[in-house]
């Protein structure tokens, strides 16, 4: 029997991912506050290392706003709250852990659920998106490659499902790559980079390219570079990676760079994409 098609999330869903990634952002604010980096201030951990922030009314803007409003009460009243929690439960205890965890995420719901059907209805991360699931820089980096992102276009199901639409996606890419950027080729710095599954749909040269993994404590950033491996295909919290985070303290995969030129791209493509279905 085939496997039933899976369906959208419902805005329902949507507010229990959104609580369930900002307690888990919560969880791990505490970790480092009490054991990874008690020397960080707390408000540079809460603004670069989770994304709190623009899960909740405070962001006027979309999901991933042009600019910050740090500054604002809608805010700062938030922020304020969370700093004398996490000096209340300040020990590495497990009681200090679970209590900063659920009488931080009270100071946050009422501004996530404000928020959360204009994030669940939020398209403008997408709209970015030229090629398919991968999005490119606008200008080339310094080594001539031309960067790119990675985004979940076929939601609710998963990038793998396919094994044609990566590679697909990179035909894409790569045509804009050396037709208008020149470029000698792509690079990109992901935690799917740790993923196996992902290098497989990548060249040999990909692999042997990863530089070593990022920093879990020094380079650990907002953005889903880092915390897109909680998200599931669906759009939903990605429960095993959370549950590894919970037990391990830091995260499951660490983003690794990596890039390949344009000829060992075109190269791989030809024998995956012209030895296959036609591209749809």
């Amino acid at each position: 029997m085939s496997k039933p098609e899976p369906q959208p999330k419902t805005l329902e869903e949507h507010r229990e991912y959104l609580y369930g990634i900002v307690k888990l952002q919560l969880f791990y604010l505490h970790v480092r506050q009490t054991e990874l980096d008690p020397n960080e201030p707390f408000r540079d951990a809460i603004r670069n290392r989770v994304d709190i922030y623009r899960k909740t009314e405070a962001n006027p803007g979309p999901l991933n706003p042009p600019e910050l409003y740090f500054d604002t009460p809608a805010w700062t009243v938030m922020e304020d709250q969370a700093l004398a929690l996490m000096e209340k439960y300040n020990s590495s205890s497990e009681a200090d852990r679970k209590n900063f965890e659920e009488e931080a995420f009270l100071v946050f719901k009422d501004s996530i659920d404000q928020r959360c059907e204009r994030d669940y209805r939020d398209t403008s991360v997408l709209a970015r998106y030229q090629c398919g699931s991968l999005r490119h820089d606008l200008e080339l980096q310094p080594s001539g490659f031309l960067g790119f992102h990675i985004a979940n276009s076929v939601a609710p199901r998963s990038i793998f499902d396919d094994p044609l639409h990566i590679p697909r996606c990179l035909r894409a890419l790569l045509r804009v790559a050396e037709e208008v950027y020149h470029a000698k080729g792509l690079a990109t710095r992901t935690w799917l980079n740790s993923s196996e599954r992902w290098i497989a749909c990548f060249p040999k040269v990909w692999k042997d390219n990863l530089s070593e993994p990022a920093d879990p404590v020094r380079a650990a950033a907002w953005h889903y570079g880092w915390w897109g491996q909680f998200i599931s295909a669906r759009g939903t919290l990605q429960k095993k990676n959370a549950a590894f985070m919970r037990a391990n303290k830091t995260f499951p995969l660490l983003p690794r760079a990596s890039q390949a030129t344009i000829a060992e791209f075109k190269e791989y493509l030809a024998n995956i994409l012209d030895n296959n279905e036609t591209e749809g």
